[in-house]
Parts: C-alpha cells; structure tokens; sequence
C-alpha cells in the first residue's frame, strides 16, 4: 500500500502541465508538516506523510466530485515548539517557516492558482499560529482564495488559536459523526499514537519499525501533563521521554480510515458550489 512520497504532487509535473491545470482552474492541495521524533516505532516524517496522505484521498474523492485538484510538494518546514529537541527533529524557526510558506503560497499564486487549500498535520501551537500569520497576511494582499482546509483536531484547534471557524482563512465543514465510528483505547493521546500509527502503517508501512511498536506501552497522562507537555523542553522530555503520547497501538484495524473518511469532508466542502 505505500507510495512514492511525491506521486502525483505538482513536482512530477511538468512546466506545461501545471500551466494547463491553472487555465483550468483547478485548485490546489497544499501538505504542511514537520520532521519531528514520532516515538522509536514511526518515521521523523510522519506528519508530513500524513498530510500528503490526506491530499492524495481528498484529490480522489474531489474528482469523484468533478473538481479538479493537484497536490503541491509536501512543505515538511514547520515549527517545532514541543519537540524540538528530541533527536531526529529539526528546528526551524519561525521567521523561516513563516517566510517559505508565504513565498509557497506567493510561487502558486504567480503560477495561477488562486484557490489554495492548506492541509496541516501537526497539532504543535506555534506552528498553526504561524499558518494563520501567513493567511491573514495573503488575505489582507487581497487573495481571499488562500485557506486552511484542515489541521489535527479540527475545531480544538480553531478554539486554541482564538478563532471561529468563521473566518475567511478557514475552509468551512462541519465535523461528522463518522469519525468517531472506530474503536479506540480510550487513553488520551495526542502525538505518535494509535492514530498516527494507523495512518502511517496504512500508507507507509516499510517505514513502522513493528517490534519496537510491539514493545511500547501507552502512557498514562492527563490534561494537565498535556499542557505541561505542550511547553516544550524539560517537560516534554520528562513526559514523554520516548516521544509519543498516547497509546501507540491501535485496536482497530480500520482506524486509518478515520483519515480517510476526514478526506471525504473535506472534498465535499471545496467542491462545494462557491
């Protein structure tokens, strides 16, 4: 079931091929991530994976749809604030993150794409807070097609950066009841867990290092560790001196498709008529 990284993204396109999908108006899907330790058992890659993943579904079910997409190379430059330090992690900062999105986005919308849906797999603050400097940025030059179609837990997410959902930077949906139709362990997890790991034995599995997965316990933290943890530094390596939260294996086997079925939301809400 793995891919190549980069099937199907504008960088196998050519020059001429791009500019056709512009005249066409398709829009563009645009993976953001990080390369950040994802416990001893997933890639440094993961988050990055998961949301090319996440674009490649959504392309497939948008053209179900008759709306035309194409996937921008996956952006793996965000910020690291949680996990910085851990070993496989790469520190970028912000000014730098903030600075390659903007040209990203500005390099897309010179090559004629005005409508373009940024997907985010990384839940860590200082990174959302970032893609939101650049969307309001974008919108206040006047491009009002440049949006954020997802990032981890939704509207937790929207509600932790001061938002509501309302704004013009946000590609609205509603969440549905079908992304809790899985089982699940029930502990509270949020980095490196059974979903993650559902997603990337799914669509990466020659990257899970299974017997060290087999090995791994869940943690047993609480909201108050999470916000501890969130702080970064000390707390984190002390919390989560491993680099997961959560339970790493899952006890669904159909838990990827939790991701799969985001996909299908998110499809219908940027074919929707505008």
């Amino acid at each position: 079931m793995s891919d190549n990284l980069l099937a199907g993204t504008m960088a196998e396109m050519t020059a001429t091929a791009v500019a056709a999908a512009a005249r066409r108006k398709a829009a563009v899907l645009l993976p953001v991530g990080v390369i950040e330790a994802h416990g001893p058992h997933l890639p440094v890659g993961t988050d990055a994976f998961i949301a090319l993943a996440l674009c490649k579904a959504t392309q497939r079910y948008a053209a179900e749809a008759g709306r035309e997409t194409i996937i921008a190379p996956p952006n793996y430059w965000g910020i690291n604030a949680v996990l910085g330090e851990f070993t496989g992690s790469f520190r970028i900062r912000a000014e730098t993150a903030k600075a390659l999105l903007a040209d990203v986005i500005a390099s897309l919308i010179a090559n004629g794409f005005p409508e373009i849906h940024i997907v985010s797999h990384h839940g860590d603050r200082a990174h959302n807070e970032m893609i939101l400097a650049v969307l309001r940025e974008v919108h206040a030059q006047g491009h009002a097609g440049v949006r954020l179609l997802y990032t981890p837990v939704r509207w937790k997410m929207i509600e932790r950066l001061g938002d509501t959902g309302r704004e013009p930077w946000w590609v609205p949906w509603d969440y549905d009841p079908r992304l809790e139709a899985f089982r699940v362990t029930g502990i509270l997890g949020v980095h490196a867990d059974e979903y993650e790991t559902a997603a990337i034995m799914r669509y990466h599995p020659e990257t899970v290092d299974i017997e060290a997965l087999r090995q791994l316990a869940p943690t047993q933290l609480t909201l108050e560790d999470l916000a501890a943890w969130r702080t970064g530094g000390e707390a984190a390596r002390r919390l989560t001196p491993d680099g997961y939260f959560g339970a790493p294996n899952p006890i669904d086997p159909e838990l990827w498709r939790h991701y799969d079925e985001t996909a299908r939301i998110m499809a219908a809400a940027i074919s929707a008529p505008h």
